[in-house]
């Protein structure tokens, strides 16, 4: 049964199913029906639903009753993390939300930041001028690394997290009077995304960075089209922005979840079904004209 708009039962604003539970790179809905789930929760889902290490994490701390919004031990952990990781930077903060992530971004570097205004590398090459600000995400090609040397602030899109926590800044020089300070966040949510993100930086299993074999012909699909682009795991429309919500309905209707809002990115799972690998393909190839 489908709405009067052509997506699936359950689906509000037609914009995404209903979902009862997630597992891997699987939604399953009210509706009965198996999604396969290339939004990933914009990137924050990148090792799929139920990741084993992090809901492990999760569950010690929050059996040790770390679950309220109170200094813990995991916030100076996972500051550590993203130190390693990103040694051009001299200092970092975590928030609840992007939005305070912006303002915090905005207070610091002087002028007002949007997300329209944050370079991301999964969906377009940077401009002319050299980006004030980047999204960094896990698992892009090699040669996009230099994109993003020199900008003011990263930040990263981590693997796992509640809602819009934590939003990471990563500011590469230390920041004046003034700057927002950490937002107090839960240690079960930190703790959880201490492993994700170890497991990302690691490549741990289906954390890395290539398809699994039954997306071999989607990538192929992918890289010959005129209509979408690939970058590693990261998908964009290359199509005008008026036909997406049509597309992306479309998408749903086969049993598949494309990130929200043009261009993307979606994200090609780390491992699916030859089955799946060939719905994927045709759903790329015949919408909007492969």
């Amino acid at each position: 049964m489908h709405d009067p708009q052509g997506a699936p039962e359950g689906t509000p604003n037609g914009a995404a199913p209903r979902i009862r539970r997630a597992r891997g790179y699987r939604l399953y809905g009210i509706d009965g029906r198996r999604y396969l789930d290339l939004h990933q929760d914009g990137g924050r889902a990148i090792l799929g639903h139920r990741g084993g290490r992090a809901v492990t994490a999760m569950k010690n701390a929050l059996s040790e009753g770390l679950h309220s919004s109170l200094p813990s031990v995991y916030e100076a952990r996972l500051i550590k993390a993203l130190a390693r990781a990103f040694p051009g930077c001299r200092s970092f903060r975590l928030f609840a939300s992007e939005s305070r992530a912006l303002e915090a971004l905005s207070r610091t570097l002087g002028a007002p930041f949007a997300p329209s205004d944050i370079f991301d590398p999964a969906i377009g090459a940077p401009p002319g001028d050299r980006p004030r600000v980047a999204r960094w995400r896990p698992f892009l090609p090699a040669e996009c690394a230099a994109w993003l040397d020199g900008v003011e602030a990263l930040l990263p899109v981590l693997p796992l997290a509640v809602g819009e926590a934590p939003a990471a800044v990563c500011f590469r020089d230390g920041q004046p009077p003034g700057c927002l300070e950490s937002d107090a966040l839960p240690g079960f949510l930190l703790a959880g995304v201490l492993a994700a993100f170890s497991a990302v930086l690691a490549g741990d299993g289906a954390s890395g960075a290539a398809p699994g074999e039954g997306l071999r012909p989607v990538e192929r699909v992918l890289d010959s089209s005129r209509t979408w682009g690939r970058r590693g795991r990261y998908v964009r429309a290359l199509f005008d922005a008026a036909a997406y919500p049509a597309i992306h309905r479309q998408f749903l209707q086969g049993g598949v979840l494309l990130g929200p809002s043009h261009p993307g990115p979606s994200i090609l799972p780390a491992e699916c079904s030859p089955g799946e690998g060939k719905l994927l393909a045709g759903l790329f190839l015949g919408i909007p004209g492969g």
